[in-house]
């Protein structure tokens, strides 16, 4: 049945689908099975079967046949996996004896090229000893060779006659070198030989001769501008006698020395110039002189063009040109340079350090070009002397030391550093000591302090070596200093910051002096050497840091503390010194990040000390400013204690009630709300953030306790009342400048405790249960209530819930020791709403204990 069943045989295109082409690739399983099966289906469809119902039977057949087919298609491919295994085995021995054979057939090529090699060298090693031999006997030929002929020369001369050298002379370039070798060697050989006395004369003269009359062309080549004659005469008095001679005549009859009398020019065109722009430290430093400039311009111009020459005439260029660039800088640039400085000298020292360090910069610059110009354009490279060696320096070895040589004299040892501190001193003197006279003539009348700034004085004129101010008399360099300010519109150094006359160094004095120091520091990078540098810097900021900190702002503090600690009224200059410190110290630390900082960082020890220093100063001051602050306080407290205290037993208990009712406020109140506004002006201008708001607390707070206590001392009448709340109104508006909210409650809760004076007694029971008073207990209310002139006709302590009639008192006053034990026994009651009160919480915050906070209202 399976043979005649079409389903039981696979069909052509299932058969197409079991290849090896189909497997070559990824292959998907599901779709393999879905083709087969979407055949099957076909052949189904083509037979006309019916189809309601699902047969298995051909699907499972097919399957059978299909896994049948792919099993034998399995088998085939092993096969051939195994065929072609096989045959890549072999292909691959075959490669490793091939291999193997070729590893063989190299070695024994690397043995043929080493056997061959060795060989070689051989041959080479047997030649080079030959050339050796050779070269030894040539040189012993020609020796031998130019030893006859000398010794047939020098015979010559003893026979008087020299006409084959006469010839050879005359014979051109070729003959002219000839006899110059021959020359120099007769006159070698006569020198040695003592017995013929008149052969040596005749070689001496016929070199003298020879010498000049080579002089004579090179010099006639010179002059005529020939530069091939020169080098053919420079060459042949080189090997004459190694060529000194024309170097010194084209070296001394240059043009560049015998053109013109520079020194004499130079005196003239730099009297010229505005010296007192370079003792002005107001000013930027001018620039490099400009006779200066127009010289080594020239020298650039001059050098650029003859190295040039040099190279193409000398056969040794780099001596010629370290002859002339020595001759260069020992006769022009050195006396230019030295008179220069002395005529600055002459001016200040500033003067002169700019001068210095302007013309070292320049100096600097000039060697940079020049080492260019001798290295890069042209090739300065001397040929062997006579005897085979190369003595000269190069360009660049003599320009570095002519500049050495230049400036050693002014910048070795402590010559420079010497004259910059003298100079800072100089002029960080000038200008604090305006300062120190203007303090010196507010504190006449006092000794201690006259004698603190006359010594300070006394110090800074020692400093310098003019003298600036003496203890009583201005100098007149500061004089001429502050004339040279006002002609030039300059703002002043000092500002005066109260009616006091205290005087303080303004921020325009202050950048002055950063300014100098910063150009001093610029001027050490210039002229102090590396290893010294850092020296240096350090002991320039300490003369910084000396006359800012100890010979200024010590002075100022300390002053400032003086006039705080006296029992008046305080002034308003502690608020400008505080700011005018805090911003000098600001301006110190911009200026030692950007000034000091990147050059002493690399170096941890330098670094270290440096900041130290610095930081010791700084903290001096902020200790001294927090002093000054704490002092200004107790200051500040004081004075409203003492406006308070100027209050009359009366002022509230007014007899003229409509001048009463139209008045502003008690005198006392004016005074204490003009002093405080004062202060706030002043403090707002000095203090910011929280250092403003933590200064207006601490005054706000004291003021509140002095308010609470003063209203404990005065008899209220209903009058008076209204006087009371007009002055706690003027208060707790004066508070509200400040803009803190916890002393607008505290004045607040103040001006509730006002209301109780103005009130009606049968109103009063309603006022105390509102606000902040319905928070406080009865008894600490009974102080202000008991200053009511009603308090005992209206009988306002049975308000209270508080009986204390005369017996009573009269008992506590025989019996105080039963008055303390009944307290510590019975203690005092207190409202719990005052723990729930912020304002009261903040008041008790200032005291340890319960009975501390009652005892401040007279209820312990």
């Amino acid at each position: 049945m399976a043979s005649t069943n079409p389903f039981y045989e696979l069909g052509n295109d299932i058969k197409g689908l079991l290849a090896i082409e189909t497997f070559r690739e990824n292959v998907s399983t599901t779709d393999f099975i879905e083709k087969i099966s979407a055949s099957v289906v076909d052949q189904m469809k083509e037979t006309g079967e019916n189809t309601a119902a699902f047969d298995p039977k051909p699907f499972i057949r097919t399957f059978e046949n299909v896994l049948s087919e792919l099993e034998q298609l399995r088998i085939r491919v092993q096969e051939q996996c195994n065929e072609l295994e096989a045959s890549s085995q072999a292909a691959e021995n075959q490669y490793k004896n091939n291999i193997t054979d070729l590893h063989g057939a190299f070695e024994d090529v690397y043995r043929s090229y080493d056997s061959l090699e060795g060989r070689i060298s051989e041959v080479g090693r047997t030649a080079i000893r030959i050339g050796e031999q050779l070269e030894t006997i040539d040189k012993e030929r020609s020796k031998a060779s130019e030893s006859r002929d000398i010794i047939e020369y020098f015979m010559e001369f003893q026979d008087g006659s020299s006409e084959r050298l006469d010839s050879l002379c005359k014979g051109g370039e070729e003959g002219q070198l000839k006899a110059a070798i021959i020359a120099r060697r007769l006159n070698a050989v006569a020198k040695e030989v003592d017995s013929d006395v008149e052969a040596r004369v005749a070689i001496e003269k016929f070199c003298e001769s020879f010498e000049k009359e080579m002089l004579e062309e090179f010099n006639k080549a010179y002059s005529e501008g020939e530069p091939l004659a020169m080098a053919h005469c420079a060459k042949v008095l080189f090997e004459f006698n190694g060529g000194a001679s024309c170097v010194q005549i084209y070296v001394n009859q240059h043009e560049f020395f015998m053109s013109n009398m520079r020194m004499e020019e130079m005196d003239q065109l730099r009297d010229s110039e505005d010296n007192s722009d370079l003792s002005n430290p107001n000013l930027a430093p001018p620039e490099v002189d400009t006779s200066l400039v127009k010289l080594y311009d020239d020298i650039r111009i001059t050098v650029r063009r003859e190295a040039g020459i040099i190279s193409s005439v000398f056969p040794q260029p780099a001596t010629v040109m370290q002859v002339l660039l020595q001759r260069v800088f020992a006769q022009s640039i050195q006396d230019h340079i030295e008179l220069l400085l002395t005529k600055s000298s002459r001016f200040s020292h500033l003067a002169y350090l700019r001068t210095l360090s302007s013309t070292h910069a320049e100096t600097k610059r000039l060697i940079e070009n020049l080492k260019f110009y001798c290295d890069k354009e042209v090739s300065l490279k001397d040929t062997a002397d006579v005897n085979g060696l190369v003595a000269s320096a190069s360009p660049d070895e003599t320009l570095d030391r002519c500049m050495d040589d230049l400036f050693v004299p002014y910048t070795e040892g402590d010559r420079y550093l010497g004259k910059e501190k003298e100079s800072l001193f100089e002029l960080f003197g000038k200008i604090v000591s305006e300062f120190l006279s203007a303090m010196q003539q507010r504190k006449m009348t006092s000794v201690r302090n006259q004698s603190v700034l006359t010594r300070t004085l006394n110090q800074i004129s020692n400093s310098t070596s003019s003298g600036i101010l003496s203890p009583s008399v201005s100098s007149p360099a500061l004089n001429e200093a502050s004339h040279d300010r006002s002609s030039r519109g300059a703002t002043p150094n000092t500002v005066t910051v109260d009616e006091s006359g205290f005087t303080l160094l303004s921020q325009d004095a202050i950048l002055r002096i950063l300014n100098i120091h910063a150009e001093a520091v610029i001027r050490c990078v210039e002229l102090v050497d590396s290893q010294e540098l850092l020296v240096s810097i350090k002991q320039i900021y300490h003369a910084l840091i000396d006359f800012v900190g100890h010979k200024y702002l010590d002075i100022v503090l300390d002053e400032i503390l003086e006039d705080l600690s006296a029992r008046n009224e305080p002034g308003m200059a502690s608020f400008p010194v505080i700011k005018s410190t805090t911003g000098i110290i600001q301006l110190m630390q911009k200026h030692f990040e950007s000034a000091v900082l990147p050059l002493v960082i690399t170096i941890p020890s330098v670094h270290r000390d440096i900041l130290s220093m610095k930081n010791t100063f700084m903290s001096n001051l902020e200790g001294k400013i927090n002093t000054v602050l704490q002092k200004s306080i107790e200051g500040i407290t004081y004075w409203l204690s003492e406006l308070l205290s100027r209050q009359k037993k009366n002022d509230f208990k007014p007899k003229d009630e409509e001048g009463a009712m139209m008045s502003m406020g008690t005198q006392p109140c004016m005074q204490c709300i003009d002093f405080i506004t004062r202060i706030y002006q002043s403090a707002s201008k000095a203090l910011q953030g929280k250092n403003f708001e933590a200064f207006l607390r601490r005054i706000g707070n004291a003021f509140h306790c002095m308010l609470l206590e003063h209203f404990k001392k005065f008899s209220v009448t209903p009058t008076g009342g209204i006087l009371v709340t007009k002055d706690i109104a003027k208060y707790q508006e004066v508070i509200k400048m400040f803009k803190i909210p916890a002393l607008d409650e505290r004045f607040e809760m103040l001006r509730q405790l006002g209301n109780i004076f103005v009130v009606k007694p049968e109103i009063l029971k309603s006022i105390l249960s509102e606000g902040y008073l319905a928070r406080l207990d009865p008894s600490v209310l009974y102080p202000y209530l008991e200053k009511r002139i009603d308090f005992k006709t209206a009988k306002l302590d049975r308000l209270l819930g508080i009986s204390m009639d005369e017996t009573e008192r009269n008992e506590n006053q025989a019996n105080p020791n039963t008055n303390r034990s009944d307290a510590r026994t019975k203690p005092q009651r207190r409202s719990l709403f005052v723990n729930d009160n912020e304002v009261l919480k903040d008041i008790m915050k200032n005291y340890s204990h319960n009975r501390d906070f009652l005892s401040a209202f007279n209820l312990s």
